[in-house]
């Protein structure tokens, strides 16, 4: 009969799996949506499912990571692995309530609109898109922790890589918000099938 251990770590891998594969089609979706300064409410309501999914994730890697410590806290308090992890586990909790809270309600309101007639979702743009920066930085460093057996770097160590990671990305993210987000509508003719004529 398999361990307690194993079992925590089975469904703290599949948590973690969960929870990133909601977070990056999440942000794939509203990429994709929004360079074409629209989102349908059809494409709304797949940002949802993500974003439920992503909270299951994340509750299961919560639980799953809490029965771990409470089998041997002595070495897992010791671990900087381990604490890094929930450390960047905390700050997608901390980014999943404000998207959750502030940034989807928002899309909500102006789905099917024209998002650069909105000056509310304009005004708020950057931040939008440095939440999907934090997103994805945060849960692929949780991936690289959780995937790699041995890290031979100290807690502090490894937290300074992860935020000077986050603000690069976040930076980049600034930078890029008016590619991501473009003031101007994007007009993408569907492309009709060819009609040949018909002779005789």
């Amino acid at each position: 009969m398999p361990s307690w251990h194993i079992i925590l770590t089975i469904t703290h891998l599949f948590g973690l799996a969960l929870g990133a594969g909601g977070a990056f089609a999440s942000d794939w979706i509203f990429l994709l949506s929004a360079h074409d300064s629209h989102i349908s409410r059809t494409e709304t309501r797949f940002l949802s499912l993500g974003s439920k999914l992503v909270w299951t994730g994340v509750a299961i890697l919560a639980l799953s990571g809490l029965g771990l410590f409470l089998l041997d806290p002595t070495r897992l308090l010791a671990s900087p692995k381990f604490l890094a992890k929930m450390s960047v586990v905390l700050i997608i909790i901390l980014n999943g309530i404000s998207f959750h809270f502030l940034h989807l309600p928002r899309i909500r309101r102006h789905a099917g609109e024209h998002f650069p007639s909105s000056d509310e979702f304009m005004r708020y743009r950057f931040a939008l898109v440095a939440s999907g920066a934090i997103s994805f930085v945060s849960w692929s460093s949780a991936l690289i922790l959780g995937a790699w057996r041995s890290v031979p770097f100290s807690y502090s160590q490894i937290m300074l890589v992860y935020l000077a990671v986050l603000v690069l990305g976040i930076f980049v993210s600034y930078l890029a918000r008016k590619k991501l987000v473009p003031d101007e509508w994007v007009f993408r003719p569907k492309i009709s099938p060819l009609v040949l004529p018909k002779y005789g």
